[in-house]
């Protein structure tokens, strides 16, 4: 077996030919990410994605999501959502899970009679999801297959930490209001001459930017950005500032930074957990105060932030997406009826 169709039915229009510079989700960047990977291990790799007409490019053919259904393939892989496997009946099909699906979700989104019906198999992008998706759902198969990390930030000259400057660079949802408290009121974190790079902040606050009060640290908003222009500001920043968010499940973002060499300073909620080890290559920051303290340190001492910026350049090689192409080709090279593959 060695024709696989990737569909990513989410409501952006991107393909292999959307500019580089254009800041896509982590959906849309990973599903490039792993077909270019596969089809550079010699698999016959078809995308369908929102767009209109058909692509090829390095090996891949991307092609409208209404042309799925004529695709030959031997293997299916969807995004979240199941739905789509209905149109190729006796086929393997498999489920990309990259956000939670509760139950709830999956009844109001119409995903749930597809999943009792097809019973797809399943692969999460780390443990806590696998751990968390809810038992009710019956895949015939749960593997573990952890994200990739471009070389767009794994490969450029890694940050010296020689400035002040942290960054948020997660959804807002994921703890941006808890950043912007904590660099208005955190005295101790004021007086560090941190600064906060807030990206991703277009369209946030109407067609103001909010007001800080003048004793607050500084607090620098960017418009969305591609991954090279992020990778070009983290080669002079210090650290990212992320706390997390109990629906993330793998936060690409983080690891990203730690590529780069930049520690993390999380709550530790959700996927964070597993991304950042606790005085390794990150701090996990227990409240408010923790967590100003954590930023304060990093911003001030040098040596911890070497040692932390150390474990986080590790990432470099642990999380890349020709590993991860291995581990698919584990799942995929499997039989269905044999015990699942593990992809820790």
């Amino acid at each position: 077996m060695r024709r696989i169709l990737f569909i990513c039915a989410t409501p952006v229009a991107f393909g292999l030919d959307t500019p580089a510079e254009v800041g896509l989700g982590g959906i849309e960047s990973t599903n490039i990410a792993l077909a270019e990977a596969l089809a550079r291990r010699g698999w016959a790799v078809t995308l369908a994605t929102r767009r209109i007409g058909t692509v090829v490019r390095d090996g891949i053919r991307n092609i409208p999501l209404e042309a799925a259904a004529d695709c030959a393939a031997d293997a299916i892989v969807t995004s979240n959502d199941p739905r789509p496997l209905r149109d190729f009946p006796g086929r393997r099909g498999i489920v990309w899970v990259h956000n939670p699906l509760n139950v709830e979700k999956s009844i109001r989104k119409g995903y749930l009679r597809p999943f009792l019906s097809l019973r797809p198999e399943a692969v999460f992008v780390g443990s806590l999801a696998a751990r968390t998706m809810s038992p009710l759902y019956p895949f015939r198969r749960r593997h573990v297959i952890p994200h990739g990390v471009s070389p767009v930030f794994r490969t450029p000259e890694p940050t010296r930490g020689h400035s002040r400057d942290f960054v948020y660079a997660s959804q807002p949802q994921r703890g941006l209001d808890r950043m912007l408290r904590l660099w208005r009121n955190a005295a101790p974190l004021v007086a560090s001459g941190a600064t906060l790079h807030v990206f991703g902040s277009e369209g946030l606050f109407g067609s103001e930017q909010p007001d800080l009060p003048e004793e607050s640290g500084p607090v620098v908003f960017h418009p969305r950005v591609g991954a090279a222009a992020l990778a070009a500001f983290y080669a002079g920043a210090r650290a990212m500032v992320c706390p997390g968010s109990p629906d993330e499940t793998f936060c690409l973002a983080a690891a990203e930074a730690q590529a780069m060499g930049l520690p993390v300073v999380t709550a530790g909620i959700g996927a964070l957990a597993e991304r950042v080890q606790h005085g390794v290559n990150g701090w996990i920051a227990a409240s408010d105060a923790d967590f100003a303290d954590a930023v304060v340190a990093l911003a001030v001492n040098d040596d911890l932030w070497s040692e932390l910026s150390a474990g986080a350049l590790l990432q470099r090689h642990a999380l890349t997406w020709e590993r991860a192409a291995i581990l698919w080709e584990a799942v995929l090279r499997d039989p269905p009826g044999m015990p699942p593959a593990r992809g820790a």
